[in-house]
């Protein structure tokens, strides 16, 4: 499947041993994960700005992020559906794209549950329909 981490599901994976942590490593082995430079600002932004962390640890994540995801940089219409301006740069990856899913933890998204032909879902979700 093509797979979308809204950003505070992959910020949770690093931060934390917890279910974003799983979602992700799961994702890596059994599926395709696409992230777009919108994505990744957002990351870096929390991780320097919001947060303290190591240069060493923020290009450990950068190298990470680099090998593990595609990064696509979206075309056309940007859709404008969400309160939140933000989100909408989530649905425009995942419609770009094509995805099949939007793993996200923002109720804003997942009020949405299916925007075209894209499930958005929770990561407890997403272990609950595909962990196997």
């Amino acid at each position: 499947m093509k797979i979308i981490l809204d950003t505070n599901v992959i910020l949770s994976a690093f931060l934390t041993h917890g279910l974003s942590s799983r979602v992700l490593d799961i994702s890596i082995d059994k599926h395709e994960l696409y992230i777009s430079q919108w994505i990744l600002d957002k990351l870096f932004n929390a991780l320097t700005n919001k947060l303290t962390i190591t240069l060493e640890d923020l290009l450990r994540v950068k190298n990470f992020t680099k090998n593990v995801f595609i990064q696509v940089k979206p075309e056309g219409e940007k859709p404008n559906i969400c309160r939140d301006a933000d989100d909408n740069h989530i649905l425009w990856l995942a419609t770009y794209i094509e995805a099949d899913l939007i793993i996200s933890g923002d109720k804003d998204l997942l009020d949405l549950i299916k925007y075209k032909n894209i499930l958005i879902i929770s990561p407890r979700d997403f272990m609950e329909r595909y962990k196997e």
